[in-house]
């Protein structure tokens, strides 16, 4: 669970940045993670037959084989899939099952075909592409979708260790908010496979973001050092509980009344995080079914000077209409609790969360409400470009698409003494066209109106917005 206080993980810009990184060396050194030879022939042969059968059929699934992962082991892709043996074999579920083992961020291309053995029973063949997993990468990005902070650093990370689905990264960033964190998650440390664990430490100078804590003074610097210990459980296909403790410091750089919890200009407190998580999305970065829900509880410090908790919660729903249309929708929201809340711990639109029409505008609180709606119109439906003459397999599939979408978004944010008031509701609407790209990449050109026409901005940003 990403908690309130430390926001340092890889976004979606450092990932963007990370594949032209690798494209270009590509370029430059022809030198391949190669297939087995023998893998890459039944690869190449299934290239050239029909794309993935999508009829329904009255055919079960016998087995299931997998072709391609000469790294990642089978179990890792098997346990994202809802076919099984004994499954009947669907168009809908062959479709659902390759954007959800493409969601692994594994693998540069996915396709499933089915061969029959029988007037009952078929084989599916599972062929994957995979990406590169061990590689160093710039950092490059905008800290909270504004042009004026960019940070920049270097980094190195291993996304497969083992072929275990296992992730190891450490990369520093100077710039704005300039830091440094290490990080690993292992998605199955108990012979059951359903056990994982996260860890990270984190070192970080971050500009004040409180609007409230710029009343008395100039803007400051929020010197910051974290570290989370996290175990959770899958309990399903689509379900998992976590627990984390954290421990936090922060220390302002200019010490004034009200900017820290403690009279010394320093907090230091530990934190425990409970989550539950259900996600039935086929395509995590641009979903075109399913529904996501995440739900935590936050108690930060246990007694001393901070002492307060946090509710969250997170609907997400992706309902498709007629052809491929969709439907998607985001409620959400984050309730404080228990003893003073320092103005490090406020919610806000206007950096992570944004309401489009009033893309600029801060809007701080204590709590924090908020909506999106979205119409997804597919004007390039995913599909793949083959450059045959990339000397490095990892980079000859590239996978994009296009939708046309219209939007719609609401928020608000309030403190305790306030009541929720209906009138102090913000909210934005457009249109725009979002470009799904290779290695999980989207990008959105948008449109944006304030209420009632007020006024318009356009948005480029980088990441589907819920």
């Amino acid at each position: 669970m990403q908690t309130l206080f430390t926001k340092n993980c890889t976004s979606i810009t450092k990932r963007l940045s990370t594949a032209f990184f690798l494209f270009g060396l590509s370029l430059l050194f022809p030198l391949s993670q190669a297939s087995a030879s023998d893998s890459a022939a039944v690869i190449d042969s299934l290239r050239q037959a029909p794309e993935t059968v999508i009829a329904d059929s009255t055919l079960r699934v016998a087995d299931v084989v997998f072709i391609g992962n000469e790294l990642t082991k089978d179990y890792v892709i098997d346990r994202e899939m809802s076919l099984k043996p004994g499954s009947f074999v669907t168009g809908e579920a062959l479709k659902y099952d390759i954007e959800r083992i493409y969601s692994l961020q594994l693998f540069t291309r996915v396709n499933i075909y089915v061969q029959p053995l029988d007037s009952a029973t078929a084989r599916l063949m599972v062929v994957v592409n995979e990406r590169w997993y061990f590689y160093p990468f710039p950092v490059v990005g905008l800290k909270d979708h504004d042009w004026n902070h960019i940070y920049y650093g270097l980094g190195v990370a291993h996304n497969n260790v083992g072929g275990q689905a296992i992730q190891m990264a450490c990369e520093f960033a100077l710039g704005y908010d300039p830091y440094v964190t290490v990080g690993f998650y292992h998605p199955s440390i108990s012979s059951d496979r359903t056990f994982f664990l996260s860890s990270h430490l984190s070192y970080s100078i971050q500009k004040n973001k409180s609007l409230v804590a710029l009343s008395n003074g100039p803007n400051f610097d929020e010197k910051r050092v974290s570290a989370d210990f996290g175990i959770g459980r899958r309990l399903s296909l689509f379900s998992m509980l976590s627990l984390t403790a954290e421990y936090f410091s922060l220390q302002v750089s200019d010490n004034k009344a009200g900017r820290t919890m403690s009279d010394d200009g320093t907090d230091r407190f530990l934190a425990l995080h409970a989550a539950y998580k259900y996600d039935t999305r086929d395509l995590a970065e641009y979903p075109n079914r399913g529904v996501m829900l995440k739900a935590g509880i936050s108690k930060y410090g246990l007694g001393g000077t901070v002492d307060m908790q946090r509710y969250s919660a997170d609907l997400r729903s992706y309902v498709p209409l007629f052809g491929d249309v969709v439907a998607a929708g985001r409620v959400f929201g984050n309730i404080a609790g228990g003893g003073r809340v320092p103005n490090y711990g406020h919610v806000y639109f206007g950096y992570a969360d944004r309401i489009r029409g009033h893309y600029q505008e801060i809007l701080e609180g204590e709590h924090v409400i908020g909506s999106t709606a979205e119409l997804h119109i597919p004007l390039l439906s995913p599909r793949y470009y083959r450059l045959e003459a990339m000397p490095i397999e990892q980079f000859r599939d590239i996978r994009y698409a296009l939708n046309f979408a219209l939007f719609a978004d609401a928020g608000t944010v309030w403190y305790r003494e306030q009541p929720l008031a209906l009138h102090n509701v913000t909210s934005g609407f457009g249109a725009g066209f979002h470009i799904l790209f290779a290695y999980s990449v989207v990008f959105r050109l948008e449109y944006a109106f304030q209420e009632n026409f007020k006024s318009g901005q356009a948005i480029f940003t980088v990441g589907a917005a819920l």
